[in-house]
């Protein structure tokens, strides 16, 4: 930046920058209830009005599965966001909802701007960062479905029990196949053996998982 404000923490590490903003918590709450055939869904409290759609975490505090993962809404007007998970199984857990803009929540305090009037600071807004990522995965095999298709299974080494929180946004994208069709991922909270499992079903499905899954954790 060539002018403006700039805070550095003793890593020397920019923490704030009147030219970028920081990935702020806009929502976050939690959710409980069991599988069913038509879903769970988390609402908002109130309506997000990002342009895009925000960078939903979840955290569940038992095993899940979990699929068939949106971010519900339209443009400006995000609801909430939903997901599967096994028919019968309880699912609980704690969620945030993040972006890279703030919105006016401090009664007193500092605000800060960028050079378009964009707000990218509020100290009552708290603020998010991502903690780790999962780029490379080592193959586990596959099974069949009850429907005829292919489950293909990833594992990698990376630890669930430091409350990272996993970004819900990249599980609800279909991962290509080979040839043209695509396949439904799905995420396996694996507490027992401290692993995250990616499963992707589908009929034509590589055997080479590149799709990447990433955590954060909120800033107190």
């Amino acid at each position: 930046m060539s002018y403006g404000l700039r805070y550095v923490n003793n890593n020397d590490v920019v923490t704030l920058d009147s030219e970028f903003s920081r990935l702020v918590v806009l929502e976050k709450g939690t959710w409980s209830g069991f599988g069913s055939s038509s879903g769970n869904y988390v609402k908002f409290s109130k309506t997000i009005t990002t342009a895009e759609p925000p960078l939903v975490f979840v955290r569940p505090t038992e095993p899940n599965t979990l699929y068939f993962c949106l971010v519900n809404g339209t443009q400006g007007a995000w609801a909430g966001f939903s997901f599967y998970t096994l028919i019968g199984v309880a699912t609980n857990g704690k969620w945030f909802c993040a972006a890279f803009e703030s919105s006016p929540t401090a009664t007193y305090g500092m605000r800060l701007w960028d050079g378009s009037s964009k707000l990218l600071f509020d100290n009552g807004t708290p603020c998010a960062q991502f903690t780790r990522s999962i780029t490379s995965w080592t193959y586990l095999g596959s099974s069949q479905t009850g429907q005829g298709q292919t489950r293909l299974n990833w594992t990698a080494p990376s630890s669930l029990a430091g409350g990272d929180y996993m970004l819900l946004n990249n599980i609800a994208m279909d991962v290509a196949g080979l040839i043209s069709r695509q396949g439904n991922m799905y995420a396996l909270w694996d507490y027992a053996n401290d692993r995250l499992i990616m499963q992707v079903v589908g009929v034509d499905i590589s055997s080479t998982l590149y799709n990447p899954v990433l955590f954060a954790k909120q800033l107190s």
